[in-house]
């Protein structure tokens, strides 16, 4: 999921590098957005992840294993840092600890 986002802002650099201006015309962004590699590199990846989460929720319940997709909140601005010089704040650092004990909390077993 997080490499299909990372691809995903890879599509949108290579949109505004085009530097079209769609005005609402929907046809033309996708005439576009056909052309760049990393949107079907972003598809088939997100495919290869649906059928990988139906694997896992064979084995895990659901309430189990979707609160790890929070991660994704965690990883991606993180492969953002480094891939597209984004900032990351002391504000998403508290948050991502919260998220990391959000899921360790949700993870543990129950001692009855």
């Amino acid at each position: 999921m997080c490499m299909g986002q990372i691809l995903f802002k890879m599509t949108a650099i290579k949109l505004s590098e085009i530097n079209k201006v769609y005005n609402n015309e929907i046809l033309n962004l996708l005439s576009t957005v056909i052309q760049i590699p990393y949107f079907f590199l972003a598809l088939v990846v997100y495919a290869i992840a649906t059928f990988y989460w139906l694997y896992i929720l064979q084995k895990v319940p659901l309430s189990l294993a979707y609160p790890f997709t929070a991660l994704a909140m965690v990883i991606i601005p993180i492969a953002s840092y480094y891939l597209f010089k984004e900032p990351i704040t002391y504000f998403y650092w508290i948050g991502a600890f919260f998220i990391f004990l959000g899921i360790i909390i949700i993870s543990m077993k129950g001692t009855n």
